[in-house]
């Protein structure tokens, strides 16, 4: 496996350690896994695979994040516009 090969997997693990726990997986075990998955091409496909589900699913989880952001702020503009409409 190549040194830039590892530090996608390592770079990965680090960034979604969390999700990883949630696997019941270390950054260490993924490491390890994924050097021996990546021998095969399969493996190195299904790898990419995961890597790429994950990516998107913290994405969307802060797109959500964003998202409830927006109507905190929104709201508040609306509750400010009352104010100002009572003045």
């Amino acid at each position: 496996m190549t040194d830039r090969i590892e530090k996608i997997f390592t770079k990965f693990a680090n960034e979604e350690e969390e999700a990883l726990n949630k696997m019941g997986m270390t950054k260490t075990e993924f490491i390890e896994n994924a050097k021996k998955w990546s021998e095969t091409e399969d493996g190195k496909l299904e790898i990419q695979k995961f890597i790429l589900t994950q990516e998107i699913s913290s994405l969307k989880k802060q797109i959500i994040e964003i998202e409830e952001n927006i109507v905190k702020k929104e709201n508040s503009i609306k509750e400010i516009e009352i104010e100002l409409s009572n003045l």
